[in-house]
């Protein structure tokens, strides 16, 4: 298993201006092609299932898989508006501003009471993010528009996404999986958007028996 820090995440240097879905899409097939993995079982969550999506569009041939956790092709003209007002309270009052919104959509109240050494990683690591970068990358979300072109993935897709996910909401969830052919769907109980960090061993079942079958294939 490999994971890709973005630019302008993790140990990845990279400034706003590195954030069009294009240009992501592509560090990502240049980042296979430099480790020589000619095909992949990309697994990605919330814009990582975005580029996941956008990489199978444009480099077929090296995705053997897909696996689509709490993600979206599409959004509608509210869901638009809201994530642009994310990207502007970013830019005009910094990532403190965005810290209880975002926790409150990422993680149930139950978990939030239940698992505040969670809570606490998470406020960390976005604390830390730069505001330029996290914005940039709202403003790409907001013009993400996949869904005409779903009909043309034909690897193996899972679907998964938290039942409670007000991000990207089980319907978006179902419009993936009826819009991939063959696509399977499993909506994890009691969880929201981070179904990995809420429900990891929910989220492992479901990978493990997806990514085997693909093994047998």
């Amino acid at each position: 298993m490999i994971a890709l820090d973005l630019p302008g995440h993790g140990a990845s240097s990279g400034g706003p201006q590195d954030w069009t879905l294009q240009r992501a899409t592509g560090i990502l097939a240049a980042f296979l092609h430099a480790l020589d993995i000619p095909e992949a079982h990309l697994v990605g969550l919330s814009v990582g299932g975005m580029l996941a999506q956008s990489l199978a569009l444009n480099e077929p041939a090296v995705v053997r898989s897909l696996a689509l956790m709490g993600t979206a092709a599409s959004f509608p003209p509210d869901a638009r508006a809201a994530i642009r007002d994310r990207a502007r309270v970013a830019r005009t009052l910094g990532m403190p501003a965005l810290v209880p919104a975002t926790i409150a959509r990422w993680f149930t109240p139950q978990t939030a009471v239940r698992r505040p050494d969670l809570i606490d990683r998470v406020t960390t690591t976005l604390l830390a993010d730069d505001a330029e970068v996290h914005a940039a990358l709202w403003d790409m979300v907001a013009d993400l528009d996949l869904a005409p072109r779903l009909e043309r993935i034909a690897c193996p897709t899972l679907v998964l996404v938290g039942a409670d996910d007000p991000s990207t909401p089980v319907t978006a969830a179902r419009e993936l999986r009826d819009a991939i052919r063959g696509a399977q769907l499993h909506v994890v109980p009691d969880t929201s958007h981070l179904a990995p960090l809420e429900r990891p061993d929910l989220t492992s079942a479901h990978l493990l028996a997806f990514l085997g079958g693909q093994r047998r294939r």
